[in-house]
């Protein structure tokens, strides 16, 4: 797979249309185009802002050198997806701002209320 493959791959993992790709990294729709078709390779500094952007290593972008992504710690993660929820989802947002406010007894009864939720076996305590 070539590096201009591996941004088209890149690009429909994301969901993106090439326009939408474009903006996110500040180049025009053909520009894309003419990358992913091959007819143009991507400059350093485009294959830098797709990197940054997207969070991809810029050994695969490049070489497909894997792992795609780098890999981060589970706190880091947590982290990432807390920053995420709170542009794009207010209700998750506001559930862990909430159980961050709980006491321990409340937490402690909110984690006793969602095992018997996901209780298995169908019988109740």
């Amino acid at each position: 797979m070539t590096v201009n493959e591996r941004i088209k791959e890149l690009r429909l993992l994301q969901g993106l249309t090439m326009e939408q790709f474009g903006e996110r990294i500040g180049i025009k729709r053909a520009s894309v185009s003419l990358i992913e078709s091959g007819k143009n390779n991507p400059s350093d500094q485009t294959i830098m802002l797709i990197c940054r952007e997207f969070g991809y290593n810029e050994e695969w972008i490049r070489d497909g050198i894997e792992p795609k992504k780098p890999v981060i710690d589970e706190d880091m993660e947590y982290g990432q997806i807390c920053a995420e929820l709170g542009i794009t989802d207010s209700r998750a947002k506001q559930i862990i701002l909430n159980y961050g406010r709980f006491s321990p007894e409340d937490k402690k009864l909110f984690w006793e209320y969602i095992d018997r939720l996901i209780d298995t076996t169908g019988q109740s305590n």
